[in-house]
């Protein structure tokens, strides 16, 4: 009982200790650098939130117009015991001309033109999910790029969230408005020829669905080549499955999914509450994710409930190098079934789930040691107890 109301307490003070905008992280890689070296990254960006030149250029409020330009940054490695780090920095470059309307164009230019000063074709795309400034969102986009040795054009789509932990509803209607934009920038990013590799995490998993089901609708034809959905929080009903829906409107545009979940995901449940008890599909992988393959076959589901990270359990895409090492391989083209074959290269970090490998449902591979704490596992305990799912 002591624990549940001191974790009542953190939550009353959730909206300074939780809240991105009140926060100051350093974000960092999480493999060791070697000489603790930091790693360059340039990211080309497009926002709909509202100039604000105390926020690195981009605020906490949404805009009726799109904004694009270009960030420098540098991501350092993981602390290392004994050496003096580095920290994170992020610079605005120049601007890019992007209007939803008529210059979307300039946008995918700009990525266009990255791509091939690195000889290549593609661009990771970065869609961020609730509780997320500009700066977060460009930062994290810097870090999966560099934790997945990524080696072409980077890019970030940053929606307006609010970032503050007690702005869930708000962050809801303000997504939804970004959607149009998205649908934009996709379809420049096709007529440029690049071919483009989706990052969805959370919320940023409703608008790329969304944003992909209506652009698959119009005309059917190659959009991404891969989606990876982390923590999808998009409502998945047996009777009602919205996120099924959307995969099998979307599944012509997009040559494979692979869906990352996770048990342990606390805001999901808090989702859940919010949503009066509809499931979310970034939660239970073995109850909520079990409509893929009537809906869409050409989608893994990797249970990721072991994943270190964050006590909420919500950031461990970014916080675990066994979710950054599947990743790597899965943006390289490398299918789940032979991420957990025993002769992976550089070892499998898949394994098949119970049922076996058969029904594309997997689990990602975690040391025992690796897994979460007993605090943390606490936590999780009483929170749906705290927090009860309506």
């Amino acid at each position: 009982m002591r624990a549940a109301i001191l974790l009542c307490a953190g939550l009353t003070l959730g909206g300074c200790t939780l809240s991105d905008s009140l926060r100051h992280d350093d974000i960092r890689s999480v493999w060791v650098q070697p000489q603790n070296a930091v790693t360059p990254q340039t990211v080309v960006f497009a926002t709909d939130r509202e100039a604000d030149p105390a926020a690195l250029g981009y605020g906490l409020h949404w805009d009726s117009a799109i904004h694009c330009g270009t960030a420098a940054l540098t991501i350092p490695g993981a602390f290392v015991m004994g050496q003096m780090p580095h920290w994170s920095e992020a610079k605005l470059g120049s601007p890019v001309a992007c209007d939803v309307k008529t210059d979307m164009d300039g946008f995918a230019g700009a990525i266009a033109a990255q791509a091939h000063a690195l000889n290549c074709d593609r661009v990771l795309l970065f869609v961020h999910g609730y509780n997320q400034t500009f700066k977060t969102a460009i930062m994290r986009v810097g870090q999966i790029a560099t934790d997945t040795q990524w080696r072409c054009a980077v890019a970030a789509f940053s929606w307006s969230s609010e970032g503050k932990f007690d702005r869930y509803a708000a962050d809801i209607e303000r997504s939804g408005y970004a959607v149009p934009e998205l649908i934009e920038t996709l379809r420049a990013l096709g007529a440029a020829g690049l071919k483009v590799e989706i990052v969805a995490h959370s919320m940023g998993a409703r608008v790329s669905l969304t944003a992909l089901s209506a652009l698959c609708g119009r005309r059917p034809a190659p959009v991404a080549d891969e989606l990876l959905l982390v923590a999808p929080d998009v409502s998945a009903e047996h009777d009602n499955d919205d996120f099924g829906h959307l995969l099998a409107k979307s599944g012509p545009c997009v040559h494979h999914a692979t869906i990352y979940a996770s048990d342990n995901d606390l805001i999901l449940v808090t989702s859940e509450g919010v949503h009066g008890g509809i499931p979310r599909a970034g939660r239970v992988p073995e109850r909520d994710l079990q409509y893929v393959a009537g809906h869409y076959g050409n989608a893994d589901v990797v249970d990721a409930s072991a994943a270190p990270g964050d006590p909420f359990g919500h950031g461990y895409f970014v916080l675990s190098y066994e979710m950054m090492d599947d990743m790597m391989w899965t943006l390289a083209g490398v299918p789940a079934e032979r991420r957990a074959a025993p002769e992976a290269s550089g070892g499998p970090t898949l394994s098949c789930a119970q049922a076996g490998c058969g029904d594309k449902r997997y689990v990602l591979r975690v040391a025992k040691d690796r897994g979460p704490d007993f605090q943390t596992r606490l936590l999780r305990a009483l929170w749906p107890l705290i927090f009860r799912v309506q």
